[in-house]
């Protein structure tokens, strides 16, 4: 006769000691199912009738925090840092992907959405110069602009030197992919000033001297930022991957979140249970 585990609910709070120490706390990636852990063990009875559960390949020296949670019909993993929980990563029997798109997922019976606002790291000033003179000066002033940083961002500075084209259609050209729009004249030069339009509000500040195009720059510019989900679907299930990660940290957070969790096989350990007499019971 087999015996019958029923999952009612589990919480799992586990302090990190670094990179590659996950202890019997935490889902960890790999391990046997002849062998598992307590968490694998829980993570897989949540949902057993979905093709796979989220583990942890390791963890980040900085990811202070991680509390586990399971119950039946989903499994949670918080990560903290300081006292801010920066993702969440969530597996449900369904998800709502909304208006995301679907990216590469590596895996052939995993299909991947991505729904990310991301804040890059560099702030992209493109100069669109009216005429001969403003492209020469226009060319020096980037050259002493680049490598310069603003709120940890480095500065790239670029110029449109198609100066035969009308400005209007150069600077439609040059809003998708820049921060600020910096057009200068021959007026300009002669007064020491510029104009420069913010790409996010499309106005317009007109005769500004140099330097305080960089003060507004640097008021206004927001602070790097990673924000929104992924969402990996496969048979039985969906894991959900809600990000809020702002500062420099925002720069690697998705290399780094795909590197520490992985992707845990259910029906591996459900085989050597069932081997062992037990009979997985999850909703």
């Amino acid at each position: 006769m087999s015996r019958r585990i029923v999952l009612q609910a589990a919480v799992i709070v586990v302090f990190a000691a670094g990179c590659g120490r996950l202890g019997t706390g935490l889902p960890a990636c790999g391990v046997s199912p002849q062998n598992p852990s307590p968490a694998t063990v829980l993570a897989v009875q949540a949902l057993p009738e979905a093709a796979y559960s989220p583990c942890l390949n390791s963890l980040e020296l900085d990811w202070d925090e991680v509390e586990f949670s399971a119950k039946s019909g989903m499994v949670r993993l918080e990560f903290v840092r300081g006292i801010d929980k920066f993702l969440e990563v969530e597996l449900t029997g369904a998800c709502d992907i909304g208006d995301a798109t679907e990216v590469r997922s590596g895996q052939e019976d995993v299909t991947r959405y991505e729904d990310v606002l991301v804040v890059d790291e560099e702030i992209r000033v493109t100069i669109v110069p009216d005429g001969e003179q403003p492209r020469t000066h226009a060319l020096s002033l980037a050259a002493s602009l680049n490598g310069m940083s603003m709120e940890d961002r480095p500065l790239i500075v670029t110029v449109d030197v198609e100066t035969n084209r009308p400005v209007s259609e150069r600077v439609d050209e040059a809003l998708p992919t820049s921060d600020f729009i910096w057009v200068i004249s021959a007026l300009d030069i002669a007064e020491g000033t510029l104009e420069m339009r913010t790409a996010t509000d499309g106005e317009w500040m007109r005769g500004i001297e140099l330097d305080d195009a960089l003060d507004e720059m640097e008021d206004t510019v927001e602070d790097i930022r990673y924000h929104g989900k992924w969402f990996l679907v496969f048979e039985g299930g969906c894991i959900t991957y809600d990000f809020d990660v702002e500062g420099k940290r925002a720069v690697s957070i998705a290399k780094e979140a795909d590197a520490a969790i992985g992707l845990y096989t259910n029906a591996e350990l459900i085989d050597a249970a069932r081997n062992a007499g037990f009979e997985p019971v999850g909703r």
